[in-house]
């Protein structure tokens, strides 16, 4: 499955202006930073504190979390539940964004403690309790779904018209769209959680001398928080 690389690229803001040599970073900041990444990507709310170190905005954080849901409709949700997003309808693909939304709300980590490496590089722990929300819905009844939906609504028949043909596969793959949200939503007041994990994240600078949180890092706890 793809991973969401864009959106997890755009959330990994980097301290402006610090280099390896007259740095912001620290024990305390390199917490204050991996917090506020994280919380940037799964609240769109970041603090104070992260907002003074990285000179990103309130607004930087909303816009981050509304890229981040957006990709994860696309490059998640779609794939797993076999999705054609451009049939949906602006008004499914909003519900879609919402639902997601409110299973984010769930997402619940915490980040611990730095430890200072060589090199200038800090070790941070974190702990991660995954959502297993969509992880369950595959697997308590998604392939009957699609069984089902498949007897009462055939593909149809080609007409040998391509726009016409086109047409009626977009509708279908519309009403199964509206079928599988339909089932998501009705699973949403039993929203499942995994065991809590520990994961390490390394936050080092780059070759300009700007700290961020490495990529590999920001993938594995992603796939941590929000399980498939």
């Amino acid at each position: 499955m793809k991973r969401r690389l864009a959106a997890l690229a755009a959330a990994l803001a980097v301290l402006t202006g610090c280099t390896t040599a007259d740095s912001q970073m620290s024990l305390h900041n390199a917490v204050v930073y991996v917090q506020g990444v994280l919380d940037e990507t799964y609240t769109g709310q970041t603090g104070d504190s992260y907002q003074a170190l990285t000179g990103r905005a309130a607004q930087d954080a909303q816009d981050a979390f509304q890229t981040n849901l957006e990709s994860e409709l696309s490059q998640r949700v779609c794939p797993r539940f076999e999705l054609e997003e451009q049939a949906m309808s602006r008004q499914l693909r909003s519900d879609f964004l919402e639902l997601l939304d409110r299973v984010y709300q769930r997402a619940d980590y915490a980040v611990k403690t730095a430890t200072a490496l060589d090199g200038g590089r800090y070790c941070v722990e974190l702990t991660v309790t995954p959502v297993t929300f969509f992880a369950g819905a595959y697997a308590d009844g998604f392939q009957d779904l699609r069984a089902e939906f498949e007897a009462l609504h055939a593909p149809p028949d080609q007409t040998g018209d391509s726009a016409q043909d086109a047409a009626a596969d977009r509708r279908r793959q519309a009403l199964w769209a509206q079928t599988v949200y339909d089932y998501l939503y009705a699973r949403l007041d039993a929203l499942t959680t995994g065991p809590t994990v520990t994961k390490l994240v390394l936050v080092s600078a780059d070759s300009q001398g700007l700290y961020t949180l490495q990529e590999s890092d920001l993938r594995d706890v992603d796939d941590l928080i929000l399980q498939y």
